[in-house]
């Protein structure tokens, strides 16, 4: 991984090496995962929601409900919009297709897959399912049956998320005839804090099941010149900063590893330098070829009035990797989200009407 890491131009003096990292106790698992919620829609991504699905299934013993939302006859697009004759063919077309991804589910994660058909606002009606079955993670897919355009998620992705509680996964298209999803590399960054690492334990349960290597991941941010950080003595110090940040990133990831790696996992780990942490972590899940990244929706600076915090939200919405984000937060600490549901926008626009 040593050609991922950003290289500075300018020199430095050898920093003091810092004192090794205590090992700790890792957090127990916090994110139990007991019923997952399938968004289902008629696009082929509806394959890849319930394919990872039961991969996590598979792992975690989860339940698994598959959720299918119409639109009502009245908001149904065509010449035929009001027809009740055409819109219960629909319907049954749509229980159709459902029983038969229930089937494809039951048979690969080894357990009953359950149905819901609903009709109204997929997004209010996910959320309000979700919120009935309490379900502990709901799977979207990036994109609708309008597909992608130039969109990274479409607009009921973006507006769950928007309001959602719990955790989620954001699917990934698969390529065709790719059959059940594996994930073989799996990106876990941290920052230090015991947020970040109360996802080790699923993202472990997950790698062990699927013989999947986990990378664990750190950004130290590069200090940039700025009309307050330019003078040369205050440049210096902060990049001298930086290097003993990198040195202690490295020393917290290998004992991390380490204790991994006694309860079986296979762990590598890789400490960035960039000025856009944010950015880093898109960019190394892509030219590490991460088949899955698994974080925390809050890190060391956890705002509870957001449901994720800027790196999760950013790689909601940016990243081309399926993502796991696990809720560190309760819901009596996301506090007043009942009263106001106009829950911060993610850092994305919504498409425009009519959109995917």
């Amino acid at each position: 991984m040593g050609n991922l890491v950003e290289k500075t131009s300018i020199g430095y003096r050898e920093a003091p090496h810092p004192q090794a990292v205590p090992p700790r106790a890792l957090p127990r698992d916090a994110h139990a995962i007991r019923r997952i919620l399938v968004c289902i829609d008629r696009s082929p991504l509806s394959e890849a929601c319930l394919q990872h699905a039961v991969a996590v299934s598979k792992s975690l013993g989860s339940a698994i409900t598959l959720l299918h939302v119409m639109q009502p006859p009245y908001e149904r697009p065509g010449p035929h919009a009001t027809d009740v004759l055409d819109w219960e063919i629909a319907r049954q077309e749509a229980s159709a297709f459902m029983g038969r991804l229930a089937k494809e589910g039951t048979r690969a994660s080894g357990q009953q897959v359950e149905i819901r058909i609903e009709q109204g606002h997929p997004a209010e009606r996910i959320t309000a399912v979700a919120r009935e079955l309490d379900a502990d993670l709901t799977v979207l897919g990036s994109h609708g049956e309008r597909g992608a355009a130039a969109w990274n998620l479409g607009s009921t992705a973006l507006q769950v998320l928007a309001v959602t509680r719990g955790s989620v996964l954001i699917a990934r298209s698969t390529p065709a005839g790719a059959g059940a999803v594996s994930p073989k590399r799996i990106l876990v960054p941290l920052d230090g804090s015991l947020r970040t690492e109360s996802v080790l334990p699923t993202a472990v349960r997950i790698a062990k099941e699927h013989d999947a290597e986990l990378l664990l991941a750190l950004i130290v941010r590069n200090p940039v010149p700025t009309s307050v950080l330019h003078t040369s003595d205050d440049l210096e110090a902060a990049r001298a900063l930086a290097e003993r940040l990198e040195v202690s990133a490295k020393q917290y990831l290998e004992s991390l590893r380490d204790q991994l790696t006694r309860e079986g996992a296979s762990v590598r780990t890789v400490v960035l330098r960039s000025a856009d942490e944010k950015q880093a972590l898109v960019d190394l899940s892509e030219q590490d070829g991460s088949d899955l990244v698994v974080l925390s929706a809050h890190g060391v600076t956890c705002n509870s009035a957001l449901t994720f915090g800027s790196v999760a939200a950013h790689l909601l919405t940016h990243s081309l990797v399926p993502l796991l984000v696990l809720q560190d937060l309760g819901d009596s600490e996301l506090g007043g989200r009942e009263r106001d549901q106009r829950a911060p926008r993610l850092r994305a626009s919504y498409p425009p009407a009519g959109g995917a």
